[in-house]
């Protein structure tokens, strides 16, 4: 597998969910472990279930999990695209020029 990788590398919503905790891992580190992180990474944790998967250790997070990526993945297919990670100002888009 390559490790040239960029946002539109495609990944596994399993992959995604780790990337997830590897990142808020990360700066649960570099922030001097917050305590309010630390609950959510304890949350997202993954253990071992009977059937031999792998969940996270609070019941409600994976559902919560795929109906974001649902609406995610519905959004991306309009010509919008999803906007919820875009900056926005007051509630609006900046209106800033950035030169290149």
């Amino acid at each position: 597998m390559s490790t040239d990788i960029s946002m539109e590398t495609k990944v596994t919503l399993r992959q995604a969910f780790l990337i997830m905790h590897a990142y808020l891992s990360l700066h649960y580190e570099l922030r001097d472990k917050p305590a309010p992180l630390g609950a959510m990474l304890g949350d997202l944790s993954l253990w071992d279930t009977e059937s031999g998967g792998k969940e996270p250790m609070d019941g409600a997070v994976f559902p919560d999990w795929l109906d974001c990526a649902r609406a995610v993945m519905t959004a991306e297919v309009s010509p919008e695209g999803y906007r919820g990670a875009d900056i926005s100002l007051d509630g609006k888009p900046p209106t800033i020029e950035v030169k290149s």
